[in-house]
């Protein structure tokens, strides 16, 4: 279970110079979106392959994020809990979550995951601290930021390496000169699309909340190389065939107002008409919603606020960041 307003605690880290980031909702993204991840941390090779799941459990009724629901019925089930500040009950939460689920499916064999950011974050309660030295894996505890430092001096170039920068790197200057070519590291991995994309909006996310005080715009500028919209090739297609659409409204609509007059008009009409659907269309693909939830919000955007939006939507994490984003751009117009 992922614990709300946890916060990274690294010695000789942002956490000791009085910076407190919120961590619970992008550890479980992270873990969530490559599970293999858990068990690289803990040395395990298991049998079977994994997701991360939330479950209620009906002894608490209270619900856990971090469950790891194998494929097959007969392999362990996980439970993963993220801890990143002191908490004495930790051991006997996890453990009675465990044993909960044991009473509801005494059939299953089950694990668990106690994952610390900081080893000086470990009281190791016992009895159940014990459990760590049992040879099945019963129970495992480990520690993220020794974790990071070993991958780092194995494997530099590792993308989750990259992605924990923005988090573990106190100097804001040495974040600024070096989080393009972290960024590009997490960009050009190997990893699954689905994986990367979770990668990114982490990063991003931590940037932002690095450097409160900058835009959303300052802020992704530092390491996002976007390639200016008008110049895809998606992009002059959708207008071109916006403005042989145009043209021929601007022909129809000369012939009573002027054949220049109305051709022009025509032109912007379709130009601006085949750039909303193609924002619309990249909004609703990289966040998976229906386009007509997004294109009635741009309506009443200029052509070249729809073309600025578009620069944007790869660092975004949502679709409400987008939606915010049009949101303000709308009350600009409205106060200019």
């Amino acid at each position: 279970m992922i614990d709300v307003d946890s916060h990274f605690s690294y010695s000789n880290s942002i956490h000791d110079k009085g910076v407190c980031m919120k961590t619970d909702k992008e550890l479980y993204k992270l873990f969530s979106s490559c599970p293999e991840l858990l068990f690289e941390i803990t040395h395990s090779k298991p049998s079977d392959t994994y997701k991360m799941v939330s479950i209620t459990l009906k002894e608490f009724e209270r619900r856990t994020d971090g469950f790891l629901e194998p494929k097959s019925n007969k392999s362990p089930v996980y439970f993963v809990e993220f801890q990143g500040y002191m908490d004495d009950s930790i051991y006997h939460r996890l453990i009675m979550e465990m044993a909960a689920y044991g009473v509801e499916n005494p059939q299953r064999e089950i694990r668990g995951i106690l994952v610390f950011t900081h080893d000086q974050l470990d009281k190791k309660t016992l009895p159940w601290h014990t459990l760590t030295q049992h040879k099945n894996q019963m129970f495992q505890v480990v520690y993220l930021e020794n974790y990071l430092n070993e991958l780092e001096k194995k494997d530099p170039n590792h993308p989750l390496v990259a992605t924990f920068k923005p988090y573990r790197i106190n100097d804001k200057q040495i974040l600024k000169k070096n989080a393009k070519s972290w960024y590009r590291r997490i960009k050009q991995s190997a990893l699954p699309e689905p994986v990367k994309d979770t990668f990114e909006s982490i990063f991003t996310r931590w940037m932002q909340e690095r450097f409160v005080n900058y835009s959303y715009k300052e802020v992704t500028e530092m390491f996002v190389e976007l390639t200016p919209l008008e110049k895809t090739r998606s992009y002059k297609e959708l207008v071109a065939i916006g403005k042989k659409k145009g043209e021929k409204i601007g022909e129809k609509r000369g012939q009573k107002v002027g054949e220049k007059r109305g051709e022009k008009r025509g032109q912007k009409i379709g130009e601006q008409k085949a750039t909303q659907r193609l924002i619309a269309r990249l909004v609703a693909n990289k966040f998976k919603i229906n386009i007509q939830r997004v294109a009635p919000r741009l309506r009443s955007l200029r052509t070249k606020d729809i073309i600025e939006l578009g620069d944007h939507i790869l660092s975004m994490n949502s679709y409400e960041d987008a939606f915010q984003w049009i949101d303000d751009r709308k009350k600009k117009i409205k106060m200019a």
